[in-house]
């Protein structure tokens, strides 16, 4: 349910974060997005597009560019951004647990600083799986939780950081959500943000595609208004 107190916070968010995150671009954070969103191809959705720091940096010819951000302050930037795009841009809302597209519509996802936030990872990325097409790929770019040192920080401060930055967990290890999701990672590299702060430096870059669906796994769904729903298998719980 969204509140007045968290529609203002989403606000404040909106108002400082893309002057906060320029910086971080400007230090050398935007050649990652570019050189990763260079291979983005055919029809891409990007989850948490933000302000749109990483619209300038998708390929020209992409069939179709569609940027889903919860955010309505965000979404107002965003209109700004895209206006002089030479691919078709669709923005939306929507929410990444439960991404409003039929199975197999993208050949590309993308996300960027984004399952900090997210209230269910793990739901999330069995969505990313499930939009993909077979052969698609997830392009993520993901602040992580660091090592012993700097993940006990990360801890101390990440309920500061859920207050400051739209629900931002600085501490939630996002390889082990990835690790466990349905996703097949094909590459990941560590990097370091080009900032101070010592809760967003460790950085994860990559790519995973989808898996294919087993023929058990395929036996046990059904097809429900363009999505597939995981049934119950008989003699066994739910999938």
């Amino acid at each position: 349910m969204t509140t007045t107190a968290n529609t203002r916070s989403r606000r404040w968010f909106a108002a400082w974060y893309p002057a906060f995150m320029g910086r971080i671009e400007r230090n050398g954070q935007a050649t990652l997005r570019h050189d990763q969103l260079a291979t983005a191809a055919g029809r891409a959705l990007e989850i948490g597009a933000g302000s749109g720091l990483s619209v300038p940096h998708y390929p020209a010819g992409l069939d179709e560019l569609v940027l889903l951000e919860p955010n309505p302050a965000f979404r107002t930037q965003l209109r700004d951004r895209v206006r002089e795009l030479p691919v078709t841009v669709s923005i939306l809302d929507g929410d990444a647990r439960q991404l409003p597209f039929p199975d197999s519509t993208f050949d590309t996802v993308a996300a960027s600083l984004v399952f900090c936030s997210v209230d269910d990872p793990d739901r999330a990325l069995r969505e990313v799986h499930r939009v993909l097409r077979p052969g698609g790929r997830f392009l993520f770019h993901e602040h992580v939780r660091g090592g012993p040192v700097r993940g006990v920080v990360q801890d101390l401060l990440t309920p500061l950081h859920r207050r400051l930055a739209d629900g931002c967990h600085a501490n939630r290890d996002f390889e082990a959500l990835l690790d466990a999701s349905p996703l097949a990672v094909t590459s990941m590299a560590h990097r370091r943000m080009p900032t101070s702060l010592p809760t967003l430096v460790p950085l994860v870059v990559g790519t995973a595609e989808r898996r294919p669906v087993t023929a058990p796994e395929r036996t046990a769904r059904v097809e429900t208004g363009g999505r597939l729903r995981d049934n119950p298998v008989r003699g066994g719980s739910p999938r």
